[in-house]
């Protein structure tokens, strides 16, 4: 049985009420898979070129970064979408950037620098979305034709954005087309997505584009998961993004929005199988239900030349019901309307001032019957059968706000600074938390910047850790302090080069306790080295990236002493990504990955808990590693009209067995290898009209 992850949900702050499938639900899978997960890896997948004619042409990509920024890597939408094994899922090959860590094929959601792919925080267009990937991390819930750019920040990161400790993934969509009513009909090996878009009048425009699965209405029948008995249906899921832009005047625009996503799943466990005789709480019928809803107001203005102001209003609803066996029954509801602002002032020649924030009202409905297990990270000895059965029904409404200020000072040609202030107040927690943020910039030469930057930063504990009778509402956030120092150069014919080092160091981590349920308790820290190379594609037929990341991660139970490395602990990860223009149809591309095998807890030894059932016994925690991974992925996109093209992709091409994790009989005396994809091809096809 694979473990559940919380790759893609929404973001920590969001997750107070929680939604079953991104914190409930995995939280008690892993304490239901403990007998087996906790001593495996947790296991768990340009478009096509412009039309050449005028009528065609869209609205051109305009990729800004107005400064080399430390810790942030700004990429096209296209470049990332022609990346090889990405299914021309733009958000799937931001495992190929230095910092970001695979957790597995399965899981496309990034883990980055020492933490969680839980911690990062997504941004649409300046508007928050309640998660941003599909089946737990399988696939993107934005339209990758629309994808203008991604901005990625993976540490140290500047005080605007919210409250979290892993990473920022800012993502820009491009604007409508206005030449004429057109779109796009994609369709791939998961499923099909439509895009409409064009003009309504001389100054406003729109477009609408939906994804929807369909091998779940091709293939009906349930399938077996032969390590663990689970019997299942095929995942459906679906999402949609809409954008009406209205040009008011000449450098202002209001934009009205509505980006959605939903996935459901099905699946049973019959008591004789593997998993039900280790788990007795699993047998038996589970589903689960998610869905994410966000609504908003963009109004864009530069209002003179050294004023501008961004103003977001809306309202993001989730909803989230499930029922996993006999061991929870949950449903979800949860509600924030929020509102954000960042002005950008320039005073003079040598002062550009930002201030803004977020605030944010949450209002969430929760009726939960479930076996409280309180599992964490810390401990691998964790039981979910054998858990405390509670009911909590509860409606919990709270304020959540951020205010940021931030100076860049040009002190002369050569050198930059820059230092903001970041607030937070968390009235559920009652927590008022304020952190700086600096950075300095020497241009030591025309075309090269050393960069050092520094800030603190801070994310609340997940829902369930919280919730009253459940939790602890006396936690404190995690925290963490980030260094960042870093050399940048543009090279000629569009080479350019980027090395940086970082230490962060991370406390407060969430640990469980039989008095309090959970205390802050636990500590870590990241270091690494990062190396990334770049070639354009101007002036050559040859693009692409090399990403090599040299890093430690570990984690420190602060109440009893015990050091052990961190789950996402890989010390070297390679990405070499490249693609070739062959003629005007055929384009071609690869990728190569290389990282350390995923840290696993081994079993040495079994026992009997007190119903009879057999209880493996662990050695310590993530103290073995897995096999090295590597694997290679093949690309080659086909223009066969300005309307119709295609792209092949073979995954793992040179068939590379490499192993997630290992699967255990139901009394722990044998166990076997369970393996990552094979040898997969993938097609795809893309028609404009």
């Amino acid at each position: 049985m694979r473990k559940s992850k919380t790759q893609g949900c929404q973001p920590a702050w969001l997750v107070l009420g929680v939604s079953l499938g991104c914190t409930v639900l995995p939280g008690l899978v892993r304490a239901a898979e403990a007998d087996e997960s906790k001593a495996q890896k947790p296991p768990p997948a340009s478009k096509g070129e412009p039309a050449t004619r005028a009528a065609e042409t869209l609205p051109p990509v305009v990729v800004q970064s107005a400064r080399p920024a430390l810790s942030k890597q700004v990429l096209s939408g296209a470049e990332l979408g022609r990346v090889a094994g990405a299914g021309s899922d733009p958000m799937r090959a931001l495992q190929a950037l230095p910092g970001v860590v695979a957790a597995s094929d399965s899981e496309a959601a990034p883990a980055i620098r020492g933490s969680r792919p839980g911690d990062n925080l997504y941004y649409v267009d300046f508007l928050p979305v309640g998660y941003a990937f599909h089946l737990g991390g399988y696939l993107s819930t934005v339209h990758g034709d629309l994808v203008q750019q991604f901005e990625l920040h993976t540490g140290a990161f500047g005080p605007e954005f919210g409250d979290v400790n892993g990473g920022i993934v800012d993502i820009r969509l491009r604007a409508p087309r206005k030449d004429r009513i057109g779109g796009k009909i994609n369709n791939g090996l998961l499923g099909a997505d439509l895009l409409v878009e064009g003009p309504v009048s001389e100054n406003q425009s729109f477009y609408f584009a939906a994804k929807q699965s369909y091998l779940d209405l091709l293939i009906k029948k349930s399938q077996k998961d032969e390590d663990s008995g689970v019997l299942y249906k095929l995942p459906k899921y679906g999402d949609y993004q809409g954008r009406f832009a209205w040009t008011l005047q000449p450098g202002q625009e209001l934009s009205f929005y509505a980006l959605g996503a939903r996935d459901a799943i099905k699946f049973s466990l019959a008591a004789d199988d593997t998993l039900g005789q280790q788990q007795p709480a699993l047998v038996g019928n589970s589903s689960s239900r998610e869905s994410s809803h966000t609504e908003g107001l963009v109004w864009d203005a530069r209002i003179s030349p050294q004023l501008s102001n961004k103003l977001a209003i809306g309202h993001l609803s989730t909803a989230s019901r499930g029922q996993i066996g006999s061991a929870v029954s949950a449903d979800i509801t949860g509600s924030q309307s929020f509102l954000r602002d960042q002005m950008r002032l320039r005073l003079g020649d040598s002062h550009e001032l930002s201030a803004g924030g977020m605030l944010s009202a949450y209002r969430y409905k929760l009726d939960l019957d479930l076996l409280d297990a309180r599992c964490t990270e810390f401990d691998p000895q964790c039981d979910l059968s054998s858990a405390e059965r509670k009911r909590y029904k509860d409606e919990i409404k709270f304020n959540y706000a951020t205010v940021f200020l931030k100076d860049r000072w040009q002190i002369s040609e050569q050198l930059a600074a820059t230092a903001g202030l970041h607030y937070t107040r968390d009235s559920y927690l009652r927590r008022n938390i304020v952190e700086p943020r600096l950075g300095l910039e020497w241009r030591a030469q025309a075309n090269t910047t050393v960069s050092l930057a520094y800030g603190e930063h801070n994310q609340p504990p997940e829902g369930p850790q919280v919730l009253r009778e459940l939790g602890n509402p006396s936690l404190a956030h995690v925290r963490s302090r980030q260094t960042v120092l870093g050399v940048q150069q543009s090279l000629t014919d569009g080479w350019s080069w980027k090395a940086e080092v970082y230490d962060k160091r991370l406390r407060d981590f969430i640990v469980a306790d039989p008095r309090l349920n959970y205390v802050n308790g636990g500590s870590g820290d990241a270091r690494g080295l990062e190396l990334f190379i770049k070639k354009d594609p101007q002036g050559s037929r040859f693009s692409g990236w090399a990403s090599v990341s040299l890093s430690k991660a570990r984690r420190r139970n602060d109440l009893s002493g015990q050091q052990f490395d961190f789950e996402y602990d890989q010390p070297v990860v390679v990405n070499l990504v490249g693609n070739y223009e062959y003629s005007e149809r055929w384009r071609f591309g690869a990728k190569w990955s290389l990282h350390s095998g995923n840290r696993y807890t081994p079993i040495v030894g079994t026992g009997r808990y007190p119903d009879g059932r057999v209880k493996p016994l662990y050695a310590g925690i993530n103290s073995d590693r897995l096999p090295a991974y590597h694997r290679l992925d093949l690309r080659a996109d086909q223009k066969v009209s300005d309307r119709l093209s295609f792209y092949y992709e073979l995954i793992n091409a040179y068939a590379h067995k490499n192993i997630s994790g290992y699967s255990y009989n139901a009394d722990y005396s044998k166990r076997k290898v369970v393996s990552e994809l094979g040898l997969m091809p993938n097609v795809g096809l893309e028609y404009k009209f």
